[in-house]
């Protein structure tokens, strides 16, 4: 836990100048309202991602999975393996609970609305917000889905979708999804390289940590990954596009290539 606190404060900006917070989510049942209408707004733009305007994107993400899926068999591990590398590993697994997670964001956003401080109070936000999309996501698939996980089957085809029993919610990773929408929260609020990479490396050990020690096949990881990721990007794009700023984004015109500004006003 101590590790994770760490990179996450690695990651995050530093927010020098102190604002008076006022309103917040624990003495403003306005902004509880507005904090709800946002995130209404980013689930949207979260749903509608991987087709617009990731299409591309997410027909290489699903060519990436589809092959992991053929290798999950030979990819997957009985979890019996010991040395460093399990030692690693459950650290990395242990880190990226998903209520690990939840408690974090609620700190950071209670450390800025005591303190005063507008920016962690924001980031506070984000981060929760992004975590809510990506565990209700996995949550609502997990079920619908009901993969056999490695340690409870054989088989990798192994699926009893809508029985919730247990065993059978390996498909996606909510910790994998979890930690991805929290690097890319925290990636977005800094501008050091090595901090943004930093953070992608946690979340990546939480998604091999899961391979690892058998709770999960490869494939479920990949797809918790693309989740996380995508919840993380809707947070930080819907905030991007706040009225008065604008964005530069690729598109098309004509099947000609062109850059266009978008933007809420």
């Amino acid at each position: 836990m101590i590790l994770l606190l760490f990179l996450m404060l690695c990651c995050s900006t530093l927010f020098p100048s102190q604002l008076h917070a006022g309103e917040n989510l624990f003495n403003s049942g306005a902004a509880i309202k507005e904090e709800l209408g946002r995130l209404g707004s980013e689930g949207k733009l979260f749903l509608k991602a991987p087709v617009d305007p990731y299409l591309v994107q997410t027909g290489a993400a699903a060519g990436l999975i589809a092959v992991a899926y053929i290798f999950d068999k030979q990819l997957s591990s009985n979890g019996s393996r010991h040395g460093v590398l399990r030692g690693i590993t459950d650290a990395g697994s242990d880190a990226s609970n998903p209520f690990l997670h939840l408690g974090i964001a609620a700190t950071v956003y209670t450390a800025g609305a005591a303190s005063g401080n507008a920016g962690v109070m924001d980031l506070g936000e984000e981060m929760g917000e992004a975590l809510v999309l990506a565990d209700s996501a996995t949550f609502v698939l997990k079920g619908a889905v009901g993969r056999g996980r490695p340690y409870q089957t054989e088989s990798k085809s192994s699926f009893r979708p809508f029985h919730f029993e247990g065993g059978y919610d390996s498909l996606p990773s909510m910790h994998t999804a979890s930690s991805f929408a929290l690097a890319h929260v925290a990636a977005s609020h800094s501008e050091s390289w090595s901090s943004k990479f930093a953070c992608y490396a946690a979340a990546g050990l939480a998604g091999f940590s899961r391979v690892y020690q058998g709770k999960h096949w490869a494939s479920d990881v990949l797809i918790g990954a693309a989740i996380g990721e995508l919840a993380g990007d809707a947070v930080t794009r819907y905030r991007a596009l706040q009225p008065g700023k604008v964005s530069v984004a690729p598109t098309a015109i004509g099947g000609t290539p062109a850059l266009a500004l978008v933007g809420k006003f």
